[in-house]
């Protein structure tokens, strides 16, 4: 190899220095860079998408009720008074709220905020003792709107 590079004209052998350096360039750019662009990238995206997460959870952490020890409000209410008073009072409009057992309320929604609604819900289990027994979401046309049942369900 040395001894065809040594029989080259000067011209040429910069010119065959030039192309290495190029192919060698075009190589790395290839095998190193390129992939670890992409990787940067997909690492950006999940950090946004963990960092929106942590704000959510931040202003739900913010609305929630009292401590869990303390007492359950509502007790001399029925389930159907708390869900439409609570909801009234966190802003959603429910269309349909139909009684479901001595214990149990089933909920239609349309076009409500998802975040309010998570709000409504963690108010409803941490100071009424109301759990979500079976949800179902569907976004609505609009962004951040949701459409959906709930079963409730109360201890």
């Amino acid at each position: 190899m040395r001894a065809w590079f040594d029989s080259l004209q000067q011209r040429e052998r910069w010119i065959a220095i030039v192309g290495a350096f190029a192919a060698f360039v075009i190589i790395m750019w290839a095998l190193v860079l390129r992939p670890l662009g992409n990787q940067s990238a997909t690492l950006r995206t999940a950090v946004d998408t963990k960092q929106r997460l942590l704000v959510d959870l931040g202003r739900l952490e913010g609305a929630q009720a009292p401590a869990a020890g303390s007492a359950v409000q509502g007790q001399g209410q029925t389930l159907v008074v708390i869900v439409d008073n609570t909801a009234q009072a966190h802003g959603l409009t429910l269309s349909r709220t139909r009684p479901n057992g001595p214990n149990g309320i089933d909920v239609t929604f349309q076009g409500a905020s998802f975040d309010v609604l998570v709000a409504w819900l963690t108010t409803l289990q941490g100071s009424y003792a109301v759990d979500v027994e079976s949800a179902s979401l569907s976004s609505a046309r609009v962004q951040g709107l949701v459409n959906g049942q709930l079963s409730l369900h109360r201890l």
